[in-house]
């Protein structure tokens, strides 16, 4: 009986593990199909993790296919609660199709995409230190370029991360989450550029998103946009969000340089 249940258990086990995608062959799937941004996986050296809190080993950057002259701007997607329990393949692969990954191929723009992964919700420190690392070793990065987006547990992430430290970045797009207070700090926020977006039909994260863009105007932000995708729910207005490919273009006419 008791190899009877061993036999099971490690059938089951190897089953499992043929099962697990190549995370190998998923980039390189994504690399063949992907004509204007190259793909790779970028983990966090070991040094560097016990500060980054609760960030998986691995992030996504992308950077565009064709050769590129000068400084390059850098785009910053966070990703929603879901992607806590998926495997980095899942992630990767859901990236490439609906998240920062794919939304930087469908704009086709000349920047470097940066997508790190997370057990948890996201902490502007953490993130704080994550994006001093990248800056350090990607020399390429315009600094006072750089933009953030995201959708959900990842629109929240940046909300709170712009409100802290608005100066790190020149514009930001987000939406589909809740609990926007007039007791947020708008204040650091009147100059800072923000595209607020989100399902039409999402419940109250439609009041929320316009919430946000309301109290930026009335503290005299004039560089303000909000969109309610008609008819999209939760996860429909995440999708539609990142191929909004003109909420890129229009975060790439601002730069917070001096």
């Amino acid at each position: 009986m008791k190899k009877l249940v061993y036999g099971i258990f490690t059938f089951l086990l190897l089953t499992s593990f043929q099962q697990t995608p190549d995370i190998e062959k998923i980039l390189n799937d994504i690399n063949d199909t992907f004509k204007n941004m190259e793909v790779s996986l970028l983990h966090w050296p070991e040094d560097l993790q016990p500060k980054l809190g609760k960030l998986k080993k691995t992030a996504f950057i992308a950077f565009p296919k064709k050769e590129t002259r000068g400084k390059l701007p850098l785009l910053i997607s966070l990703h929603g609660g879901g992607g806590k329990t998926w495997s980095i393949e899942e992630q990767l692969q859901r990236s490439s199709e609906v998240k920062g990954l794919s939304l930087a191929e469908l704009a086709g723009k000349d920047l470097i995409l940066l997508e790190p992964n997370s057990f948890e919700k996201w902490d502007p420190n953490t993130l704080n230190i994550m994006l001093d690392y990248i800056l350090e070793h990607y020399t390429q990065i315009d600094q006072s370029r750089i933009y953030v987006i995201g959708h959900s547990m990842g629109g929240r992430g940046i909300w709170e991360w712009i409100q802290q430290f608005p100066e790190r970045f020149a514009a930001a797009a987000l939406g589909g989450f809740s609990g926007v207070s007039e007791n947020d700090d708008f204040t650091k926020l009147a100059n800072f550029p923000v595209y607020g977006m989100v399902g039409g039909e999402d419940g109250k994260n439609v009041a929320s998103a316009k919430k946000m863009t309301d109290l930026l105007k009335a503290a005299g932000n004039k560089n303000v946009e909000f969109i309610a995708f008609p008819g999209a729910n939760h996860p429909q207005g995440n999708k539609m969000l990142f191929s909004h490919v003109e909420c890129v273009d229009w975060m790439l006419n601002f730069s917070n340089k001096n």
